[in-house]
C-alpha cells in the first residue's frame, strides 16, 4: 500500500444526511491512463459497506455525495478506503479512519459531550451523592448505568481533577482545529 500519496487528501469526517464533496489528483494514476480512482467506507460494527463513485473532470477525479447518498450511514467510526483500478489491475492508495457524525435533523436527542466530558460529570455526580449522603466512604456509586469504585473522598478528588485537565486539553485542541487559539495561553508579538 503506497500509503499518504501527493494529493491525497480526503475528509475525515462526514455528517450523515449531509453533502460532501471533494476531488483528488494522483498524477501517478491519470484518468488517460485508464485508472479510475474508487472509494468503499467500512464500518466494523456493522460489517456494512458503501461504495462512493467518482466522476472525472479532465485530470481530476470528483466525489459529490448528495445528502441522500449519506442520509443512511451509520454514526460510528468507520474505514474509507481508496483505490485505483483500470483494466486487470487495482492499487490500493490509503484506508484511514474516519467518523460518521449522527444526522442531528433527524435526531429526537443528542449528547455532544465527549467522552471526557461525560467522566467529569459522572465523578462529579459521586462527589455530589457522597456529600449528600454523609457517608465517610464511598464504596460504590452508579449513575446513568455506569458502575464506578472507589475506596475514599481523595480518589473521587483526584478523578475529578484529572478529567478536567483532559476535558481542557480536548477544549483547546479543538479551538486550534477550529483556527482559534489555546484557550488560558497569552500571546504575545514583540
Amino acid at each position: 500500500m503506497p500509503g499518504n500519496l501527493p494529493g491525497m487528501d480526503t475528509p475525515t469526517t462526514f455528517r450523515a444526511g449531509d453533502s460532501a464533496d471533494w476531488t483528488q489528483h494522483l498524477t501517478a494514476y491519470l484518468p488517460a491512463d485508464g485508472w479510475l480512482l474508487k472509494y468503499r467506507l467500512l464500518w466494523p460494527a456493522t460489517g456494512a459497506a458503501v461504495d462512493i463513485p467518482t466522476t472525472i473532470d479532465g485530470e481530476t477525479y470528483v466525489v459529490s455525495l448528495s445528502s441522500t447518498d449519506t442520509a443512511s450511514w451509520t454514526a460510528g467510526a468507520a474505514t474509507l478506503v481508496s483505490f485505483v483500478e483500470r483494466t486487470g489491475e487495482r492499487v490500493t492508495l490509503a484506508a484511514h479512519p474516519v467518523s460518521i457524525l449522527p444526522d442531528l435533523s433527524a435526531a429526537t436527542a443528542h449528547d455532544g459531550r465527549s467522552a471526557n466530558e461525560k467522566a467529569l460529570a459522572d465523578a462529579e455526580a459521586a462527589l455530589a451523592a457522597h456529600v449528600a449522603s454523609g457517608q465517610s466512604v464511598v464504596a460504590e456509586y452508579e449513575v446513568a448505568g455506569r458502575k464506578m469504585k472507589f475506596r475514599s473522598v481523595e480518589e473521587l478528588e483526584k478523578l475529578i481533577a484529572f478529567y478536567r485537565r483532559a476535558v481542557v486539553k480536548d477544549r483547546a485542541a479543538l479551538a486550534l482545529l477550529s483556527g482559534g487559539s489555546v484557550p488560558g495561553r497569552v500571546y504575545y508579538r514583540g
